[in-house]
């Protein structure tokens, strides 16, 4: 919908970012609507997952964790979707402060906000499923992994180098959900 243009990173500058925002709206709109959906899923998986460990009768403060960090990463998630959809709507990526405000909690809560707590999820769900022998260890420590990737894309919020541990925590975890959510 955007002819190859990339969705653009915060890094960018305010006119580059204006331009791209005034001039795809349509793809902003179908995008976030795809993210919002995703974000629900997101929080019947933490549900699932924890109420499977609870079923084992595993009752530690990992599977507690798990479920704080699924759901705060679903809901996460849910805002960066509904902010990139305000900053679709007509009038909204115009005014320069409006724009670079919606754009950058939209980054925060899709990214650091969202990577983050999903980190936390996995850590909270492998580190019972290691120590309970709940799935092979090789998933354990995948998710493990993963895991503190993406705990320390926080310092992203630091530093902008540090942004490249927000794929590497991010993209990863789907493999894991659906490997846990198969075993």
């Amino acid at each position: 919908m955007t002819g190859g243009a990339p969705y653009p990173t915060p890094y960018l500058p305010i006119p580059q970012l204006q331009e791209h925002y005034t001039r795809f709206p349509d793809a902003m709109r179908v995008t976030s609507f795809l993210q919002f959906g995703a974000s629900i899923p997101l929080g019947i998986f933490t549900a699932t997952v924890v109420s499977r460990l609870l079923f084992h009768r595993i009752n530690v403060a990992g599977v507690y964790i798990a479920l704080f960090g699924g759901i705060a990463a679903s809901v996460f998630l849910g805002v960066s979707a509904l902010s990139a959809w305000a900053l679709s709507q007509p009038g909204v990526a115009t005014d320069a402060g409006a724009m670079r405000a919606i754009q950058l909690l939209a980054f925060a809560t899709g990214g650091v906000g969202h990577t983050v707590t999903r980190g936390l999820l996995l850590a909270g769900v492998s580190v019972p499923s290691l120590v309970f022998r709940l799935v092979p260890r090789c998933v354990s420590w995948f998710g493990l992994i993963i895991a503190a990737i993406a705990v320390l894309s926080v310092f992203s919020m630091l530093f902008t180098g540090a942004s490249i541990l927000l794929p590497l925590g991010r993209l990863p975890a789907y493999l894991w959900q659906l490997v846990k959510g198969m075993l």
